[in-house]
C-alpha cells in the first residue's frame, strides 16, 4: 500500500465523520424547526418571538401636576379627561325601556368608614378581599420557618365543554380566587352543611364556582366536603363574591354553554341560597340591550348593603344595578330575593370600537371594579378607564389607557386624604411587527382620572395570548406601604415572567425577580406579628413562592405540578387555589 492509498483512505474516513456530523446537525435542526414550529402552531410570524427576548422593563413617565386635587372630595374631570372627548353617547335602561336620565331613588354611597369595615362575616368575600380590592389575605401568621408545609391536600374537579361544543374549561383559571369564611355559630346552624363540617369549631369554608360548572365547598384545613356542590352546568372563569351581611352567594359564568340540541345557552349571573344551596335569581342572559354580542361576567360584583342594591359590570358591555329586596329569617335560615327590574348603564367609545370590535359596537369588563362613596371606578377591554356616578349612572371623568384592561384596579386611600387608583393593561393592539410592544402599569388620580405615572413593561403577545398585566396588584401596608406588586406576562421571553415591587410614589422598580415560567396570578402579601410582610405567588409551572416582600428574595418554593392561572384565597397561614389540572390545593406555611 503506498503513501498516497493511505492518504485517501484517510481522507474518505474524514468525509464520512464530516457527512454524519453534518447530518446529525441536520436532523437536530430540522426537529429544532418541527418543535418551533409547533410552539408557533404553523405561525412563521411569531418565530422571531421564541428567539429575541424584549427590552424589559422601560423608564417611568412622571407627571407631577397630574396628582393635583387628589385629595378632593369629589371627583370631576379636567380638559384632558372629559367624557365628550372619549364617549360618543351612553344609553340607559329603566324598568325595561330607554332612558335619557336617572336618579337613584335610595341612594347609594360607599363611606370610607363602611369600606373599612363593610361586612359582617370573618374572612375574604369577594376579589381580593374588599371593594377596594386591597386586601389580598385575611388575618396575621408567625411563620417560625419561612417554608411550606408538608400539610396538603388536594380535592378533584373536573371539566366542561365550551361554547364551540368541542374544548373544554378545565380546572380553575383566572382570576379564579375562591372565598373562604369563617361562619359565625349561629349561621352554621342554619346551612345546610354535613354534620362534621356544622360542628367544627372555627371551621373556614373555602367557596369556590369552578370551570367544571359546579360551586364547591370545602374545609380550608382538610380540603373535605362541607356540603353538596351546586352543578350549575355552566363554567366560572371569575370571582364570586358574597353578601356583606346575608349568606348570598353572586358568581357569574364566563362563557355561553352548548344545550342538548345546538343551541348556546348564554351566559349569565347567579344568585344563590347558602342555606339550603337553591337558586334565588339570574339575570344578564341574552341581553339585547347590550351593545356587544359577547356575554360573560367574569366581574366579581358588588353590594351595597345599606340599599341592597347589586352592581354588576358584564363583559357585555353593560353596568347592572338591581335591588334584590332580600329577606333572611336568621332563625330559621329562610332567604329569598324580589329583584327589582335591573337599571343597565352601557356607553359608546369609537377609540375602543375602532380598536377591536370593527362595527359590532361594544365592549365590556372582566375586570372587578371598585367603589368610593357614590362612584365606581373601572376599565374596559378596549381600553377605557372611567369613573361613573352610581346615582345617576352618568361619566364623571374617562381615560384612554390605549390597551385592554384585565387587570383589577386598586384604590388607595393615603392618610392624607389623597386618593389614587393603581391598574395595569395587556398588550392587544399596539403590537409592532414582530408582535411586541408595552404593556404599562398606572397611577392615577382618581378624582381627575389623570395619569400621575405609568410603569412601561416591553411585552410579547403570541397566538393570542396578550403579554403584560393579567394579574392585579397587591398593595402593601406596614413596613411596605410604598410597595406595590404586580405579576408582568411574557416578558422578557415569551414562556417568561417577572415578579415587580414597585414605588407606588415614583412607579421605580424597588425589586424585580424573573420567573422561568409565566404568570397570570394575582401575589398575596402575608403580615408577620414580627413585622415583615411575605409575598406569595403562583406561578405557571406549577410553582408557589414564598418571597421576602421587602427584598424579593425567594425563602420558599414548592412545585405542585400544573399552571396555576387563579389568584389563591389566603386566610392565617393557610392558602388554597385551584389549577387548571382539575384539582384544588390547599397548603399551609410554617
Amino acid at each position: 500500500m503506498n503513501i498516497s492509498d493511505e492518504k485517501a483512505r484517510l481522507i474518505t474516513k474524514i468525509l464520512k465523520i464530516v457527512s454524519v456530523v453534518l447530518t446529525a446537525l441536520l436532523v437536530v435542526i430540522i426537529c429544532g424547526i418541527f418543535v418551533l414550529l409547533i410552539k408557533v402552531k404553523g405561525n412563521f410570524s411569531y418565530v422571531y418571538n421564541f428567539l429575541v427576548k424584549t427590552q424589559g422593563g422601560k423608564a417611568v413617565e412622571y407627571s407631577a401636576a397630574a396628582g393635583a386635587n387628589a385629595d378632593s372630595g369629589k371627583p370631576f374631570a379636567t380638559a384632558k379627561t372629559a367624557p365628550s372627548a372619549f364617549l360618543r353617547d351612553t344609553a340607559l335602561l329603566v324598568d325595561g325601556a330607554r332612558a335619557s336620565s336617572f336618579t337613584r331613588e335610595q341612594p347609594i354611597v360607599f363611606t370610607e368608614e363602611y369600606l373599612k369595615n363593610f361586612t359582617s362575616f370573618k374572612g375574604i368575600i369577594t376579589f381580593r378581599g374588599n371593594y377596594l380590592r386591597s386586601q389580598s389575605s385575611y388575618g396575621t401568621v408567625s411563620l417560625k420557618k419561612n417554608a411550606i408545609s408538608s400539610d396538603t391536600w388536594t380535592y378533584k374537579t373536573g371539566k366542561v365543554l365550551k361554547s364551540d361544543g368541542v374544548n373544554y374549561w378545565s380546572g380553575n383559571g383566572w382570576t379564579g380566587q375562591p372565598l373562604a369564611v369563617q361562619w359565625d355559630t349561629a349561621t352554621k346552624a342554619v346551612m345546610n352543611l354535613y354534620p362534621e363540617a356544622k360542628a367544627k369549631k372555627d371551621l373556614v369554608e373555602i367557596i369556590y364556582p369552578g370551570m367544571d360548572g359546579k360551586i364547591h365547598f370545602l374545609d380550608m384545613e382538610t380540603g373535605k366536603e362541607t356540603r353538596d356542590a351546586i352543578n350549575v352546568g355552566m363554567t366560572f372563569k371569575g370571582t364570586c363574591s358574597l353578601h356583606p351581611y346575608y349568606p348570598l352567594l353572586i358568581c357569574g359564568s364566563g362563557d355561553s354553554a352548548p344545550g342538548l340540541f345546538g343551541e348556546q345557552v348564554s351566559a349569565r349571573i347567579f344568585v344563590y341560597s347558602l342555606t339550603d344551596g337553591s337558586k334565588l335569581c339570574e339575570f344578564g342572559a341574552n341581553d339585547n340591550f347590550a351593545p356587544r354580542i359577547w356575554h360573560a361576567y367574569d366581574s366579581s360584583a358588588i353590594i351595597s348593603a345599606e340599599t341592597d342594591t347589586l352592581i354588576a359590570p358584564g363583559e357585555n358591555g353593560v353596568i347592572y344595578t338591581i335591588k334584590l329586596n332580600t329577606t333572611f329569617d336568621s332563625a330559621t335560615g329562610a332567604i329569598s330575593v324580589a329583584p327589582e327590574s335591573p337599571v343597565e348603564y352601557t356607553y359608546y367609545s369609537e377609540a375602543s370600537e375602532t380598536r377591536i370590535y370593527q362595527g359590532e359596537g361594544g365592549y365590556g369588563s372582566e375586570a372587578s371594579a371598585v367603589v368610593w362613596e357614590n362612584y365606581l371606578f373601572l376599565g374596559d377591554n378596549g381600553g377605557i378607564f372611567y369613573c361613573l356616578d352610581l346615582n345617576t349612572l352618568k361619566p364623571v371623568w374617562v381615560q384612554d389607557l390605549l390597551e385592554d384592561i384585565n387587570s383589577s384596579p386598586v384604590f388607595e386611600i393615603t392618610e392624607n386624604g389623597e386618593k389614587y387608583i393603581y391598574v395595569g393593561t395587556t398588550l392587544k393592539y399596539h403590537t409592532d411587527g414582530h408582535h411586541l410592544g408595552e404593556a404599562c402599569i398606572y397611577k392615577l388620580n382618581a378624582m381627575t382620572g389623570e395619569i400621575v405615572w405609568k410603569k412601561p413593561y416591553e411585552v410579547h403577545t403570541v397566538l393570542g395570548l396578550a403579554g403584560g398585566i393579567l394579574s392585579s396588584g397587591a398593595s402593601g401596608e406596614g413596613a411596605v406601604s410604598d410597595y406595590l406588586y404586580y405579576a408582568v406576562s411574557k416578558v422578557p421571553s415569551v414562556d417568561t415572567a417577572y415578579i415587580v415591587a414597585i414605588s407606588k410614589t415614583t412607579g421605580e422598580e424597588y425589586w424585580r425577580h424573573e420567573l422561568s415560567c409565566d404568570a397570570w396570578s394575582s401575589g398575596c402579601l402575608m403580615y408577620d406579628t414580627d413585622g415583615s410582610v411575605k409575598l406569595v405567588q403562583c406561578c405557571g409551572n406549577g410553582d408557589i413562592l414564598l418571597m421576602d416582600a421587602k427584598t424579593g428574595k425567594v425563602l420558599a418554593s414548592k412545585n405542585f405540578g400544573s399552571n396555576i392561572e387563579a389568584t389563591p384565597v389566603v386566610f392565617n397561614d393557610r392558602l388554597a387555589v385551584g389549577l387548571r389540572s382539575e384539582y384544588i390545593l390547599g397548603i399551609k406555611f410554617e
